[in-house]
């Protein structure tokens, strides 16, 4: 079976085509210019695992006079990989988002107004002396619930902040309220 492929100019270093190496057996090729050369695409190392919040993957592909290891008469055209840490306030941003994902999870965007509504009565009813009903009291009881883990999930988002700020990489999805109050 061809194996994935390059094929160069060897004056200039120009990439004429990506593609399969044109013979199955992965022999050499009689005729080619021989300015030109097939060079056999190869990754040393799996791409590594990351944080894409935290960290940049950088693909580096280079023309290389190196053996291919199961092909030693072809050279390699290597792909590596590495990764650069993205700046603190893109990471800052992504820690929000996860704050932002929680609470969330915590009541639903859908939920939010409804209850938010709903307690802003209580709460006047409550002020005003009125007596709560059964369906008030349910209703206070939840929002002081959401209150309880949203307050949680600030705590979180500003130790994380804080640890990003001291140069400690935070584990951006650790430590977050996600319960949805009944």
């Amino acid at each position: 079976m061809a194996e994935r492929a390059v094929l160069i100019r060897k004056s200039t270093g120009e990439i004429i085509k990506h593609g399969f190496y044109p013979r199955e057996d992965m022999q050499l090729i009689e005729g080619l210019d021989p300015d030109l050369e097939w060079l056999v695409k190869y990754e040393p190392f799996l791409v590594p695992d990351y944080d894409s919040r935290i960290y940049v993957l950088n693909r580096h592909e280079e023309v290389t006079t190196e053996s291919h290891p199961d092909y030693p008469h072809l050279n390699v055209y290597k792909i590596t990989y590495s990764t650069t840490k993205r700046t603190t306030e893109e990471i800052e941003t992504s820690i929000v988002n996860a704050e932002n994902n929680a609470n969330e999870q915590v009541i639903p965007y859908t939920k939010q107004l409804k209850l938010l509504a709903l307690s802003v009565g209580v709460l006047f009813r409550n002020i005003e002396g009125m007596e709560l009903t059964v369906k008030e009291q349910a209703v206070k009881n939840k929002m002081m619930q959401v209150a309880v883990n949203v307050w949680k999930n600030d705590a979180k988002v500003r130790e994380k902040i804080q640890q990003l700020s001291e140069g400690i990489e935070p584990n951006i999805d650790e430590g977050w309220e996600t319960t949805e109050t009944a």
